[in-house]
């Protein structure tokens, strides 16, 4: 059974609902302990909303909190949460690009986790 997440309609992501309630539970702890909305409306029609706005918002603060740090623990919590928001938040049809080299790495393991969803 699919779960699926929109912009408008449209779906940008239909994991398995097991994996859709994974994420939503990952998103929404996390966006509780950064202090910001996720962006993201969960229904009881096996489906979720995105505001696309407050989703890059959230995917934003994730990506800082993420580089802000070179704990190995945090890395390791945060990683999966931030690289599939990066693939939905780029197939929402808005985009972070790396800021530097060091960054870069995450960037591929994004385009192959991409290849799976």
């Amino acid at each position: 059974m699919s779960y699926y997440f929109e912009v408008s309609g449209e779906t940008v992501w239909d994991p398995a609902l097991r994996i859709a309630t994974w994420y939503l539970a990952l998103a929404e702890s996390t966006a509780g302990l950064m202090q910001v909305p996720t962006g993201l409306t969960p229904s009881d029609q096996d489906n979720c909303a995105i505001d696309p706005k407050v989703f890059q918002g959230f995917v934003e603060s994730l990506y800082e909190v993420y580089f802000s740090t070179r704990h190995p623990v945090q890395h390791s919590l945060i990683k999966g949460l931030l690289l599939t928001s990066l693939v939905v938040l780029e197939r929402t049809g808005t985009v972070i690009s790396p800021g530097s080299e060091k960054e870069e790495p995450l960037w591929e393991e994004k385009q192959a986790l991409a290849r799976s969803m």
